[in-house]
């Protein structure tokens, strides 16, 4: 923006320098070329003015943006980060960050984490079209899903990645699961799991199962059922034929039974839906 602005000035010198240049007599100044010269160093004078005036916006835009983020009800686990790539479909474009603390007995899982996709009230449909899990939806300060080609960039960064699943039953009763590497494949690999390494917590392993399913939504059947595994259970997600594990279904509330909830079949059984769902990464610690 800077360089907008020195560019504008640079070129109302040259402006003023060709014009001293030419031998104009006072008459010529007071005819077309001072009436031309004035136009011209107006034009300067506007185009100046509407840049600062986007340099004020913008930083209008970042105070408000670190006030909200500092206003946000984290309580003392959570805080939120922004980062440098921008998510098209999801609102403030930023990337959700959260700090955990004590969730394991010998705090290995202690620090900061990115978070992908995030369950706990059911404001948001995640009953989506293809091209909008690719992208991501929702509000990272509220139930979101980052998007395939976000998670696919983050895992790509040449360093393997862990992984974490947070969640809560209807009962209060928190469990999490997490896997020592976690990887995805490209667009053209359907956004597959490459790659999940071992289990630790105390939710049980209900993932593994789906180690080398592609993503499928109601709109782009990629899973090995004779049916389509999204339509069927009304959400997207990396389906075999069909899940083990399932945390993009329909949020229900209350104990009622259903197979299309947020189900981690290890912890919760194959009708029974979750409260909450937190799926996180982070650069694999050594």
């Amino acid at each position: 923006m800077l360089a907008k602005i020195a560019l504008l000035v640079c070129c109302a010198v040259t402006l003023l320098s060709q014009t001293s240049q030419h031998n104009y007599t006072h008459t010529d100044l007071k005819g077309f070329h001072f009436e031309l010269l004035l136009t011209h160093l107006t034009e300067l004078e506007a185009r100046i003015q509407t840049t600062l005036q986007e340099i004020a916006f913008n930083q209008t835009r970042q105070l408000e943006d670190l006030k909200l983020h500092s206003n946000v009800p984290c309580g003392n686990v959570e805080t939120i980060g922004k980062s440098n790539t921008i998510l098209p479909n999801v609102n403030r474009m930023n990337y959700r960050r959260e700090t955990i603390v004590g969730l394991d007995t010998d705090h290995k899982l202690d620090g900061e984490w990115t978070v992908f996709q995030w369950r706990f009230n059911g404001s948001l449909a995640f009953n989506r079209t293809w091209a909008e899990y690719r992208a991501g939806f929702g509000d990272t300060r509220a139930e979101h899903w980052l998007g395939l080609d976000n998670l696919w960039q983050l895992l790509a960064q040449g360093t393997a990645h862990e992984l974490l699943v947070v969640m809560e039953n209807i009962q209060g009763t928190t469990v999490y699961a997490h896997y020592s590497m976690f990887g995805i494949g490209t667009l053209a690999e359907r956004y597959a799991i490459k790659v999940i390494g071992k289990y630790s917590g105390t939710a049980g392993d209900s993932l593994t199962f789906h180690i080398g399913a592609k993503f499928t939504t109601h709109d782009q059947d990629n899973d090995s059922h004779a049916s389509n595994c999204a339509t069927l259970y009304n959400g997207g997600w990396w389906f075999k034929d069909c899940y083990s594990c399932f945390l993009n279904g329909e949020y229900v509330t209350g104990s009622q039974s259903t197979e299309r909830g947020l189900i981690w079949f290890s912890f919760t059984g194959p009708f029974s839906s979750l409260k909450s769902s937190k799926m996180m990464i982070r650069p694999q610690r050594t």
